[in-house]
Formats: structure tokens, C-alpha cells, sequence
């Protein structure tokens, strides 16, 4: 981890505790959202695992921006020359669109922030990126929200230009790095629910004592708590063993599972005051539900684990299951 982590997450909740209505703008002008891209390339410098401080961060006060989408979607352009103004967010695709005569006639859903870009980039398995430039008169953006109110809007294209972008990462990695920030930001807003239900839980008397002194109450909690050492656990391994073979999935599957567990004890714990609208709570828990299964399902990730498993053999399982983590490696 760099050592500008803590820096980086003071200036979080700095900027988290201001509670300005232009947030989006100020991380733009800070030049957070192109951390991990190179300076000459337009960007802020730093690393991927300060960008996932970054995401982490604001996760873990409820925030909804469309850093992933952006920073991956610079992080893209960035690799073909320089960056440019504007929101670009990306989407990943299962196909590519026809695109030979150099246009694409398609209707495109959960597209993020579309409402708000100015370009979208489309990622597909086996072809070039393409972008799309969503002001063309051809595009009509339809407004549609997930669950946790954030832009996931319908995209139609009629025929419109597309440019393909030559000498980007291949699907497999902006896949991979989308994996990881949205690996984050769930991790982010678990902690968040957690520390907020911990807080809780604390501070409401009932019986004469807080609620924390009854046991079914303090078990819960711990439960939420070794959800939460799995999930860093996982990040941690994923971000040390980037590129090898089935570190994505894990990371994926074990953040789903702690988001799917944590919400539903944080609201159990808070009973009523879990789904008022003046409380925080949902605010973190509506992201968990809509974010732990961005970029593809539990199950799909499940899936593809299972098949690396299967296609690695016993020996293969044996061997990545034993294999020293980088910090063993460093320490012998």
C-alpha cells in the first residue's frame, strides 16, 4: 500500500464531512478520479491501489459517484494518448457490436452515469474497445436508476459513429480492474454499515444497559465483523496476486456474500430505525444490495472460479491454495 493511503483517506472524509452538493466536482479538480494513470498520459499519477483507497473511502460514507466508471474508463483512453474534460464512463459487454461500417445500431441497459458522460466507452471480449460520444444527435439516453438512485440508464444508439480505440488493455483486464475497484467499494460501504451498527447497537439502552450487552445482539455483530476480515483478507490477496488465476473471482464472491450478510444484520439490529430516511444506514445498505453485483453476478463469478478449478486439476488447486503471499515471499 502506498504510503499516501492515510493522506488520502483524511482528504475523504474531509471532503465527506464538508457535505457540499458538488463533491463529483471537487474529487475531478483534486484529480482523484485518474489516480493511477500516468501524469504524461493526463492523469494524477499514483497507483491502482491508491485509486482503491480512494473507492474504499468513499464507499465507507455512502457516497455514490461514478469514480470506478470514470477512473477505468480514463485509465482506458489514457493507454492512447492524452485525456481530455468531461465524464467518460465504460460498460462491458458479453459481444461486441457490429461495427464494421463503422457505426453501431444497438440498445444498451445499466449503462452507468450515462445521463451525466459526455463519452461512453464499450469494452467487448476479442475486439477493440470503441467510444461512442453520447452527445451525437443519434443517441437518446433513457434516465433509469438501481436501487441505490444511481444513474444505470438505457442507452439507444441509431446508427451512430463510434471510434475504435487502438492499443487498449484487453477486455480481460479493464474486467479485472473493475472486479477490484468494485471489490472496494463494496468492502467500503460494509465497513461503513458496520461501523455505524457497532455505534448503534452501543449507544441504545434497553433493559437498563446497551443494546450491545445482550448476547444475540453482541453475536450478530461479531458475525458482521468476520464477515469483514474475509472480505479485506480477500482484497488484500487480490491486490498482491493481480493477474493470477482466480484471485478475481474469490475477491468477488467473498465481498458479495459480506455485503449480502452485513446488510441484513445492520438492519436487523437497528430494528425501525434502520429504514427511516433521515437515518444513514440505507444509504450504505442500498449500495451494498446494488454493488455486489456489478460487473457480473455471484453466481457467474462462482461459475468461472469453478471452471479454473476444474480445468487447473487437483495438483493445481493444491498448489494455489499452499502458495506463500507475496508479504511470505518478501519476509523469507
Amino acid at each position: 500500500m502506498s504510503q499516501f493511503a492515510d493522506e488520502l483517506r483524511k482528504l475523504i472524509d474531509d471532503l465527506a464531512a464538508s457535505g457540499s452538493p458538488d463533491l463529483w466536482v471537487s474529487l475531478v479538480e483534486l484529480g482523484l478520479p485518474r489516480i493511477g494513470i500516468a501524469e504524461e498520459r493526463g492523469g494524477s499519477g499514483g497507483s491502482l491501489d491508491d485509486l482503491l483507497v480512494v473507492v474504499e473511502s468513499l464507499a465507507g460514507h455512502g457516497i455514490g459517484v461514478p469514480i470506478v466508471e470514470a477512473s477505468t474508463a480514463d485509465w482506458i483512453l489514457g493507454h492512447t494518448g492524452a485525456l481530455g474534460d468531461g465524464l467518460t464512463t465504460v460498460l462491458l459487454l458479453d459481444e461486441a457490436p457490429d461495427a464494421e461500417s463503422g457505426t453501431v445500431t444497438a440498445e444498451l441497459t445499466s449503462v452507468p452515469w450515462a445521463r451525466d458522460a459526455a463519452h461512453l466507452v464499450l469494452c467487448a471480449p476479442g475486439s477493440a474497445p470503441l467510444l461512442v460520444d453520447l452527445g451525437d444527435p443519434t443517441v437518446t439516453v433513457r434516465n433509469v436508476d438501481n436501487m441505490a438512485g444511481e444513474p444505470r440508464d438505457t442507452v439507444v444508439l441509431a446508427g451512430t459513429h463510434v471510434t475504435a480505440v487502438g492499443g487498449a488493455p484487453a477486455y480481460e483486464e479493464v474486467r479485472e480492474r473493475l472486479a477490484l475497484l468494485w471489490s472496494a467499494a463494496v468492502l467500503g460501504a460494509a465497513h461503513g454499515a458496520y461501523r455505524l451498527t457497532k455505534k448503534y447497537v452501543s449507544e441504545r439502552e434497553q433493559f437498563g444497559g446497551p443494546l450491545l450487552k445482550i448476547p444475540a445482539v453482541a453475536g450478530n455483530l461479531a458475525r458482521m465483523r468476520v464477515q469483514l476480515v474475509q472480505a479485506d483478507a480477500a482484497l488484500s490477496l487480490a491486490r498482491e496476486a493481480r493477474g493470477l488465476s482466480g484471485t478475481v473471482e474469490v475477491v468477488r464472491i467473498t465481498t458479495a456474500v459480506a455485503a449480502t450478510e452485513i446488510a441484513q444484520i445492520a438492519h436487523q439490529l437497528h430494528g425501525a430505525m434502520g429504514i427511516t430516511e433521515e437515518y444513514p444506514l440505507h444509504r450504505l445498505t442500498r449500495r451494498l444490495w446494488s454493488w455486489r453485483d456489478a460487473v457480473a453476478s455471484e453466481r457467474r463469478w462462482a461459475e468461472s472460479l469453478g471452471r479454473r478449478a476444474a480445468e487447473a486439476g487437483e495438483t493445481g488447486v493444491w498448489t494455489r491454495i499452499t502458495a506463500p503471499t507475496t508479504a511470505e515471499r518478501t519476509d523469507r
